[in-house]
């Protein structure tokens, strides 16, 4: 699940939360906010989610997977976690279309 929220006109806090259920000693966002790091974004787990939170500008579109125990690339729309590969993750990069965050505030 993905959670957008305004901060101002040029930014937006994207969160990013993964169920709990999942069974890791780590997982990290990993996307171009932070220039593909495989350590920079660590998700925290709590009692219903994996979250991870990241600010990006209003407007943009983000690319990001999902790094489970430093060895299986994942996302929410393909739930088969598949082995990291030295150059790039064999899971398809996801999109997302940040909002402006005027649109946020009007839908919010």
């Amino acid at each position: 699940m993905i959670v957008q929220l305004p901060l101002n006109n040029e930014q937006v806090m994207v969160v990013f939360r993964l169920p709990a259920q999942i069974w890791a000693d780590s997982i990290h966002l990993v996307g171009d906010f932070n220039n593909w790091s495989t350590s920079a974004t660590p998700m925290r787990r709590g009692e219903q989610y994996w979250e991870a939170t990241v600010t990006v500008p209003a407007g943009s579109t983000c690319y990001y997977a999902y790094l489970v125990d430093g060895k299986y690339w994942c996302s929410e729309y393909n739930r088969a976690m598949r082995p990291r590969d030295s150059v790039t993750p064999r899971v398809a990069m996801i999109p997302i279309e940040i909002a402006q965050a005027d649109e946020l505030a009007l839908t919010g």
